[in-house]
């Protein structure tokens, strides 16, 4: 059978196409291309209705660290400083590592959801992300907990350090549940609950905010600074503790088999797809990090204009990553029930998606430009710096969104280890080398940081689609049903070994 027969078995596989007696003889073109604009409407719809749950999941998740940043902002400028210092140490150290480990189950439960005869074999998969997460999280807390003494080895101001060595010891405590609840709100991803994680944030998010603002100001609490990150930490695992809740008693359980010994073997495998998916996220979360070390090194001004244009850029990309990691999960469950033009044609949705949000973003940028720094501060250098900086801000938009997007394609596939060399090579061979020369050999300030990032995001985009324009969508299928009949193979004979 051709390519092309397979594709047309598929399109008309997911329409009624029982004969009538009104039905052609012969399929006219227009018939064919109406078929294939439902398809279009429908996978639009899809996305639409997936993904917004899970931008506003993403903006709740971040609330919870920005309210104790807002609450300790009014006890000082130390204490201000101290948090913001805390959130990103533990951005670097810890959620960017956690996040883009847990980001295989985006491969390996989407496609084992539809492809598995046995459900509970997205269970397993998640029981191993939660075991070596578990011991990930180790080292980190060991780092965390020593934060001071690495803080002034570093010569930060004493106080600036102990305080922040304060709040990560605090917020500790928690860690560990967040990291949880990232690896089951995938879980429940997979199977198409997306809904769920955003009614739990619904409820522990306003009541975060009220803790933090108690534990820090209210007798008989009356915690001072530690109080934030402790009510931080109690809302991490009030989280997880709804989350599991909402899986045992309104849905979800169906691919839970009860904890089993099989999740403390098949870790190589996991871990192949697990570290390429590390690099990838830590590759560009790291790099905009660096890209705000570097504005430190130039001004108060050149630094606090970096925050806002990251801050902004951030909350805009919340749209391309709901859609990305939606579509991730559509393409991993495609693949595995072996549909290949389904999954094709949900990539090139979401590819039109990623482009439509990325143009409102640039021209949203290019409208507000000479007054969006009001927004953020009175200063006129920073505001007048900032509307500078827009256009370069909004001219990777585009190329941000299409990244993020592919990003989430290429993670339904399982082909992680490709999007982790582009990432690599465009961030720390062009981008960041670019950004250097410009802004500190050239003196172009902020300007170089920004043309450096922005030639990143195009070469990261541009790789990434060329990519997959070009991928054989029915080879994905056969690696996809491969590589989950291989696992299940592995449980059974796991369990036939017990048996006998």
């Amino acid at each position: 059978m051709t390519h092309l027969e397979v594709e047309t078995i598929s399109i008309y596989s997911a329409l009624s196409n029982t004969p009538t007696e009104s039905t052609p003889l012969i399929r006219t073109k227009s018939v064919e291309d109406e078929k294939y604009i439902v398809l279009w409407l429908g996978e639009f719809k899809w996305l639409i209705k997936n993904a917004l749950p899970i931008v506003f999941t993403f903006l709740l998740q971040n609330s919870l660290q920005m309210a104790s940043i807002f609450t300790l902002g009014h006890l000082g400028p130390t204490e201000l400083a101290a948090a913001a210092l805390a959130s990103m140490f533990a951005s670097v150290t810890a959620w960017s590592i956690a996040f883009g480990t847990a980001t295989a189950l985006d491969t390996l439960c989407s496609q084992a959801w539809t492809g598995a005869k046995d459900k509970t074999l997205v269970g397993v998969h998640l029981q191993r992300a939660l075991c070596i997460l578990a011991l990930m999280f180790i080292p980190i807390a060991i780092v965390w907990w020593n934060c001071t003494a690495l803080l002034l080895s570093l010569n930060q101001d004493p106080q600036l350090a102990y305080q922040a060595g304060l709040f990560l010891r605090c917020l500790v405590l928690g860690a560990p549940a967040f990291i949880a609840f990232e690896a089951i709100k995938k879980f429940l991803q997979a199977q198409g609950i997306m809904q769920a994680s955003t009614y739990v944030l619904m409820l522990v998010s306003p009541l975060n905010l009220l803790l933090n603002y108690a534990l820090v100001y209210l007798p008989p609490f009356q915690m001072g600074f530690m109080g934030a990150p402790l009510a931080t930490s109690f809302s991490y695992w009030l989280m997880l503790i709804l989350l599991v809740a909402y899986i045992k008693f309104i849905k979800g359980s169906e691919a839970w088999g009860g904890w089993t010994t099989e999740c403390l073997t098949g870790w190589w495998p996991f871990l192949k797809i697990s570290i390429p998916s590390l690099l990838m996220i830590t590759a560009e979360w790291w790099a905009f990090e660096l890209s705000s070390l570097a504005a430190s090194y130039l001004s108060t001004r050149d630094l606090a204009a970096q925050s806002i244009l990251l801050t902004s850029a951030s909350a805009l990309y919340t749209i391309p990553f709901g859609i990305s990691v939606a579509v991730s999960n559509r393409i991993g469950n495609a693949l595995g029930e072996g549909n290949a033009v389904k999954a094709k044609l949900s990539s090139h949705v979401a590819f039109v998606f990623a482009i439509v949000f990325g143009a409102l973003n640039s021209t949203f940028f290019m409208c507000v430009r000479d007054k969006f720094g009001y927004v953020f501060t009175s200063d006129e250098e920073v505001v007048a710096l900032v509307s500078k900086i827009i256009p370069l801000a909004a001219l990777f938009q585009i190329a941000d969104g299409l990244a993020g997007v592919c990003g989430g394609v290429i993670r339904g596939m399982g082909r992680q280890a490709f999007a982790a060399w582009v990432n690599l090579f465009s961030y720390y061979a062009v981008a960041l080398p670019v950004g250097y020369y410009l802004t500190f050999v050239l003196d172009w300030d902020l300007t170089g940081l920004w043309i450096g990032l922005s030639l990143a995001l195009f070469l990261v985009a541009t790789g990434q689609l060329l990519y997959l324009l070009c991928a054989d969508w029915n080879t994905e299928v056969r690696r996809a049903q491969d590589r989950v009949h291989m696992d299940e193979d592995k449980i059974h004979e796991t369990f036939s070994h017990y048996d006998a």
